[in-house]
This record gives structure tokens, C-alpha cells and sequence, in this order.
């Protein structure tokens, strides 16, 4: 074998064993790359799934509160239509009186005062201008107490009050001004010397209608204003009290505040008494929902 034949296998060895040599760690290197491409495909894999369940999971966790949210809202819905109803129902059957006290002030009002004072009792005092000039300082007690005070006409002689439309207004104004100078208010209720349906006019109901001004009746009286009243004890007042007001839930009870009519007075602490064993409680009329008004012709003014 000569010399170059040598060399050239020699060189082809050589380059056989580069090539082969090479291909080793091309191979070890396209396979390591290969391992590190598949450790980060599926860790990639691994944090796309994350990412879905993630959001998902929130997803449901917000379906989940909403729907929580919209039952409790629901609930809420139901419990405050039955509390409205409930209390609906138990101010349909409530039993309130409202203590309506007419023609004063007088001499005696210090005494009714007193026994309302006494009772821790709240009345309506429907009184006349011309009887609060005569008593300023009583009408000051009344105001000063915490008592409502209500327009029951300047002179209380129906043939000037009724005379017609204009005689009306003008008795009703003076009155409103006289109280308005004594305590400083002008009363929001009127009541009708007589009642609503004593030579009242549509006309007059509707110029308090239109002066925000409302006209209160009532539903029981106690007898102080009957024929022969003088002559009735305070135990006979008490009964025709109770007769009247014949279970009503609602009572608007008329008395009057005056010398002639002491026997009322007298019988007012039991009439208190009665009512608040029945289980009634004492309202002005300014706490009424809806006003007594007649719609036949009053028993007794």
C-alpha cells in the first residue's frame, strides 16, 4: 500500500469520525432541546388551564352571589309587604279616641287641664274668639301644655255665622286673627258651630278646602249638650259616653268647656279611666288619617 492511499483512508477515518463524532452531540443536543420543549409545552399547559379555571371558578362565585344577592332582595321584598300588611291590619283594628273639648276657654279650663295633666292625655280644644278675649291666659295654659287648638268660630251665634257666605268668612278670620294674636298660631281645623251639616254650605267646605283648613265632626258625645244635661250625673255621662261610642275603633268625642257643663267635668277622669281600660289611646286630631265628617244630620252639637 503506498503512501497516499494511507493518507487518504487515514483522512477519511478522520472525517468519518468528525461526522460521527458531531452527529453525537447534534443528537444530544436536539434531544435535550426537545426534553426542555416538553417540560415548558406542558407547563404552559399547566398554566392555560389555571387561567381557564380561574375566571371560571370567579364566574361562578359571582352567579352564585348574585343569585344569593337576588333571593335575599326577594325575601326582603316578602317580609316588608307583610310587615306593610301587618301593620295595615293592626291600624285597621288600633282603637284610638280623640278628646274634642268645644266653646272654651272659661273659668273651668284650668280644671280640665289639670285632669288631662293628671291622666297624661293629649285633647283637641275647639275654642271661640270671643271667649278667648274674655280668657286669653287660659288659651296661653291650653297652647303652652302641648293641647291642639282648633277654629270653632269667633261668636257662635248661628244667625250671624250662617247668615250667608261672606258672614261666614268674616267670623271665621276674626276668630283666626284673635288666636293668632294671643299664641301666635292660626289653627289648620275648623269645627262647625252645630256640625258639618247645620246650614253649611258647599261653598263655605269649599273655601276651607281651599284654605288648607280641615272641618272635624265626631261619633260619640258624652250629653253635656243634650236637652236637661245640668241634671245629669257624672255616672250618667260616663254611660251615654260609652253607649256612643259603641265599640267603635275610632272615636271623636264631644264635651264642652264651659261653667254650665261642670258635671262633664267631673266625670271626665272615669271617662279616661273607661276608655284606656278598653284599650284606646288619646290622639289629637292632627294625628287622624282621615277626618270624621257627618253624612246625616248631628245628634247633638
Amino acid at each position: 500500500m503506498n503512501f497516499k492511499k494511507i493518507v487518504l483512508i487515514d483522512f477519511s477515518i478522520i472525517v468519518a469520525l468528525f461526522f460521527f463524532l458531531s452527529s453525537i452531540h447534534i443528537s444530544k443536543h436536539l434531544f435535550s432541546t426537545i426534553i426542555i420543549f416538553k417540560q415548558n409545552y406542558f407547563h404552559m399547559q399547566e398554566e392555560m388551564i389555571k387561567n381557564f379555571e380561574k375566571p371560571r371558578h370567579s364566574q361562578n362565585q359571582r352567579l352564585v352571589k348574585n343569585s344569593s344577592n337576588e333571593n335575599d332582595r326577594a325575601k326582603n321584598s316578602v317580609e316588608m309587604l307583610n310587615k306593610d300588611s301587618q301593620t295595615e291590619k293592626q291600624a285597621k283594628y288600633e282603637k284610638i279616641i280623640y278628646l274634642t273639648i268645644d266653646d272654651g276657654p272659661s273659668t273651668v279650663t284650668p280644671f280640665i287641664l289639670k285632669t288631662l295633666e293628671k291622666e297624661n292625655v293629649k285633647a283637641t280644644f275647639f275654642v271661640v274668639g270671643i271667649n278667648c278675649i274674655k280668657y286669653p291666659q287660659n288659651l296661653k295654659e291650653i297652647y303652652q301644655k302641648g293641647h291642639l287648638i282648633g277654629n270653632h268660630s269667633y261668636s257662635h251665634r248661628y244667625k250671624i255665622i250662617y247668615k250667608d257666605f261672606n258672614h261666614f268668612v268674616d267670623d271665621f278670620k276674626k276668630a283666626q286673627d284673635t288666636i293668632y294674636k294671643i299664641v301666635g298660631i292660626k289653627p289648620k281645623y275648623y269645627r262647625f258651630p252645630g256640625g258639618s251639616l247645620s246650614r253649611v254650605t258647599p261653598q263655605i267646605k269649599k273655601f276651607l278646602d281651599t284654605n288648607g283648613i280641615m272641618y272635624i265632626d265626631w261619633n260619640a258625645i258624652t250629653g253635656d249638650s243634650t236637652k236637661n244635661h245640668e241634671n245629669l250625673t257624672p255616672n250618667q255621662i260616663l254611660k251615654i259616653t260609652i253607649s256612643t261610642a259603641n265599640k267603635k275603633n275610632e272615636v271623636v268625642l264631644l264635651m264642652h268647656d264651659s261653667p254650665s257643663k261642670k258635671n262633664v267635668i267631673e266625670a271626665l277622669p272615669s271617662i279616661i279611666s273607661t276608655f284606656k281600660k278598653q284599650g284606646y289611646r288619646f290622639e289629637t286630631i292632627d294625628k287622624m288619617q282621615k277626618p270624621i265628617q257627618f253624612k246625616t244630620k248631628a245628634a247633638s252639637h
